[in-house]
């Protein structure tokens, strides 16, 4: 009557796309991928809706006696602190990506791993190929994540300041969080970057 409690939800050893033994990442590219692009694809409808919600309060009130859009002296605060945090986490985010993407690589090559040939998306990956795709995945989340932050305090200056301008921000954030998705391709080449 004691017996220890099983998890009926534990995924098997393969599933479409590759295989996720538990405890470990994607064996394949399109597997990757896919996980990758689930992942980006909630962080922008997450920056989406609350900018959504807080630009609808935003219009829903707005002020009498200004401007929705600003760029004056009264605005220039919120502006400062919200255009800055978006400059420097966006610079942080490219720097710390190339950094990691280059500490991958090099692990990569060192491990001197035989990749399949011809490179398919859906082929079994060895062993320190997988461990590259786990790096993909986290320097990229690091990025996104980075480019994340600022835009949802631009969204919640957005709502106390009454300003739509700090939706600048928040669009080129939405597309640097787009642009950093890990596609099939572009995991690909990382691959055969990090092997020559």
């Amino acid at each position: 009557m004691n017996d220890p409690a099983k998890n009926p939800y534990v995924a098997s050893s393969v599933t479409p796309g590759g295989s996720f033994p538990q405890g470990h990442g994607a064996a394949t590219i399109d597997a990757a991928a896919k996980t990758g692009t689930i992942i980006s694809m909630a962080l922008i409808s997450g920056v989406m809706m609350i900018s959504g919600v807080l630009a609808y309060l935003v219009f829903a009130n707005p002020p009498e006696d200004q401007s929705l859009l600003r760029f004056d002296g009264d605005a220039l605060l919120f502006l400062a602190i919200g255009y800055g945090m978006f400059v420097a986490s966006a610079g942080a985010a490219i720097v710390l990506r190339g950094i990691m993407k280059q500490q991958a690589a090099a692990q990569l090559k060192a491990s001197g791993v035989d990749l399949p040939q011809p490179l398919k998306a859906d082929s079994p990956l060895p062993q320190p190929a997988q461990a590259f795709l786990g790096s993909v995945a986290t320097y990229t989340l690091i990025g996104q994540a980075l480019v994340e932050g600022p835009a949802v305090v631009n969204a919640v200056f957005m709502f106390i300041d009454n300003n739509l301008a700090h939706l600048i921000p928040i669009v080129l954030a939405v597309i640097g969080i787009a642009l950093q998705t890990p596609t099939a391709g572009k995991i690909m080449a990382a691959l055969e970057d990090a092997r020559r």
